[in-house]
């Protein structure tokens, strides 16, 4: 019987803890956010830059008809659409935006994803730095 107590409050515990929105990543994750405007935009990463995304702490979600990301974290359909309206804002052509270790949206573009010019946008934030002078203290 305690088992199944423990048990069940195990699995509660972890429901609760997974990530429900972009507020639940803040301090933990930056995050981009993809809209292609067709398939074509959009290549799954290879396995270099996907570590160059996990060294920055970077989670992508590509939103298109279906979500596509380098997490298993899933948004509800109608938390995903809230996504869209705001950070999207009716753009006719492929967008993105950078979403900071705080929270706030640094960066907006209107083109086809550009990771390098993501990477070296985070590289000169402060709390990058930071970072990188503790790794390379190691």
């Amino acid at each position: 019987m305690i088992n199944l107590v423990l048990i069940g409050l195990c699995a509660l515990i972890m429901v609760q803890s997974s990530p429900k929105s972009l507020d639940d990543l803040k301090w933990k994750n930056r995050v981009v956010l993809y809209f292609p405007q067709k398939d074509l935009d959009w290549q799954n990463p290879n396995d270099s830059l996907l570590l160059e995304l996990e060294e920055r702490k970077i989670i992508y979600f590509v939103i298109m008809d279906s979500v596509e990301s380098n997490s298993d974290i899933v948004f509800s359909a109608d938390y995903i659409s809230k996504l869209s309206s705001r950070y999207k804002m009716g753009a006719k052509s492929p967008s993105w935006v950078l979403i900071g270790l705080d929270g706030g949206a640094k960066l907006r573009k209107e083109e086809v994803i550009n990771w390098s010019y993501i990477f070296k946008t985070v590289d000169a934030m402060p709390m990058r730095q930071s970072e990188i002078r503790k790794t390379k203290s190691f």
